[in-house]
């Protein structure tokens, strides 16, 4: 099971949490519109992914968030859901160019569906369990 951590609106969570819910591997364990809540609840609940929508509220830094996740052991896999205006988030400039961040445009469920399997798959490849 992968385990989703949701950085969006209420009204934009429960659309996004129906369709990930679709697939069984994955699981959204919590949402919020907060960038500094999430990376509070990803230190806590250390999810698989966290899908960052634009509909999130701008009470910290994208990069902070970013950086943040990215720092946890294990590291979480990073979504970035995109608008025509937010395509280049320019607080995460650099890791957008280093290919660190899936980006999945906002109106494409399916590209949505399409990052959370590959970081799936990758997880799954590098599970030291197994």
């Amino acid at each position: 099971m992968i385990t989703v951590l949701l950085v969006a609106t209420d009204e934009e969570a429960v659309v996004l949490r129906e369709h990930i819910h679709r697939n069984p591997h994955f699981r959204v364990i919590s949402h919020t519109p907060s960038p500094r809540l999430a990376l509070a609840q990803a230190h806590v609940l250390l999810p698989d992914v966290a899908v960052l929508d634009p509909s999130m509220n701008g009470d910290s830094d994208p990069a902070v968030l970013f950086t943040g996740l990215r720092a946890l052991a294990p590291p979480s896999g990073v979504i970035l859901r995109t608008t025509p205006a937010t395509a280049d988030f320019p607080e995460l400039g650099d890791v957008l160019e280093e290919g660190a961040v899936h980006r999945a445009p906002r109106d494409d469920e399916n590209a949505l569906m399409e990052a959370l399997i590959t970081i799936g798959r990758r997880r799954e490849s590098c599970d030291p369990d197994r």
